[in-house]
């Protein structure tokens, strides 16, 4: 006999967008169930990902909005400058956070850490039920629900199913949406380290010729060592090299690339790597159905806003709902899924197309691109209202904003 559980909404995929999507719900008196193929430990292990991210302004906003916030501030590093370098060429342009408002650009923080906010802020929630190793296998849309049934045969219904389930997103197959893939045949060599000089917030981005390599300021660690995170891309064919480097010479080609701003580094931990590709689907929502995070859109890390732009989803996608739900209007209407698609479509597009060209210009050896590169960097270095532009763009306060990410206090 199937057994079948009734929600609202149900999320398939528990991870950094979909955890947040359930939390956002449930605090709209929503009743939300998560199904995720991962346990909980799995995802908050040390070894499981390695990655940090860079949580603009906007994501924090989203963060404290749905009771997450509290939990990571204390890991958090503020951002309160950002370099960006083309190469090994003097020059560059500084963006400092304390010339458009109070407070920083943004916050880095370990992948790990952020999963574990999310589940603190999960245990304390009410109206979510999670269904931990298990997946949707499929789906049925009615006229007035939808059916998500899982391997084990139990089915969930709602009025909204909600895929999160990553790039590789099968629901979104299911649905049968098309999306354009471009692999950059570049790495991502991810990893932490620990440097003898504090940060003090300065986030570098080097653009060098087989792609970006980027400094990100970590905490210091429990014992007062000062750390940062790399994400250092190579192209395809060179990153297995770098990765297979003994640990004296991988610390002296990251010293090599970073200067001598930080001082004596050395990585600690495991080298992760994860190659490069953009994603993009076509259409964000089908019948009682609707993409959020990486299943619509994975970027280029060039500009660190993929997690921005899924908490963006997060908080459109909420704002709508929870409107929907007051009026008592149903959840999985045409209506209000045609309303998300068209408030992120046009950010996505927007932003899938800008981190393609930043990538494109920058990595390479042009010499006609470079004098180009360079000419631009120093316009923008130049030009205060253009820096301005660029630095509210880093914080996530550009653009038509979901109320979850204004504030009635923004940067000058």
């Amino acid at each position: 006999m199937t057994v079948t559980h009734k929600y609202d909404v149900v999320i398939a995929g528990g991870g950094l967008v979909g955890n947040a999507v359930a939390l956002a719900l449930a605090g709209e008196n929503l009743r939300v169930a998560v199904v995720d193929p991962l346990a909980a430990t799995t995802q908050l292990d040390a070894a499981f990902d390695g990655r940090t991210s860079a949580i603009s302004l906007g994501s924090v906003r989203v963060l404290r909005a749905i009771g997450v916030w509290q939990f990571l501030a204390a890991e958090a590093s503020p951002i309160h400058d950002i370099r960006v370098c083309d190469g090994y060429a003097p020059g560059y342009v500084h963006y400092a956070a304390k010339e458009v408002g109070e407070e920083p650009f943004g916050y880095i923080l370990e992948n790990r850490m952020l999963r574990h906010g999310l589940y603190e802020a999960l245990a304390r929630a009410t109206n979510i039920t999670r269904y931990s190793l298990r997946s949707v296998t499929g789906y049925v849309a009615e006229p007035d629900s939808v059916t998500a049934t899982l391997e084990n045969g139990e089915t969930l219904t709602g009025q909204l199913l909600v895929a999160a389930d990553g790039r590789l997103s099968r629901l979104r197959d299911a649905a049968g949406m098309d999306y354009r893939v471009i692999s950059y045949d570049q790495t991502a060599i991810v990893c932490a380290v620990t440097h003898a000089n504090p940060h003090h917030g300065l986030a570098l981005e080097r653009f060098l010729p087989p792609g970006p390599f980027a400094v990100l300021p970590l905490a210091d660690s429990a014992d007062g060592q000062h750390r940062s995170g790399i994400v250092w891309t190579e192209h395809d064919r060179d990153a297995p090299i770098f990765l297979a480097l003994p640990e004296e010479e991988f610390n002296a080609e990251l010293m090599r690339r970073m200067g001598a701003y930080w001082g004596e580094t050395r990585v600690i931990g495991k080298r992760f790597s994860y190659p490069l590709t953009l994603m993009h689907a076509t259409r964000f929502t089908a019948p009682r159905f609707a993409l959020v995070g990486d299943a619509a859109h994975g970027i280029h890390p060039i500009a660190g806003q993929g997690v921005n732009l899924g908490y963006r989803d997060v908080a459109a996608l909420t704002e709508i709902l929870a409107g929907q739900h007051r009026q008592g209007g149903d959840l999985g209407a045409p209506e209000p899924l045609a309303h998300y698609e068209r408030w992120r479509k046009f950010d996505s597009v927007s932003m899938t197309a800008s981190t393609d060209l930043l990538n494109r210009l920058f990595s390479n050896r042009s010499p006609g691109l470079t004098f180009l590169r360079r000419s631009g960097l120093k316009m923008v270095e130049q030009m205060p209202p253009l820096k301005h532009f660029f630095m509210r763009h880093a914080m996530g306060l550009i653009g038509d904003l979901p109320k979850m990410m204004r504030s009635e206090v923004l940067p000058k």
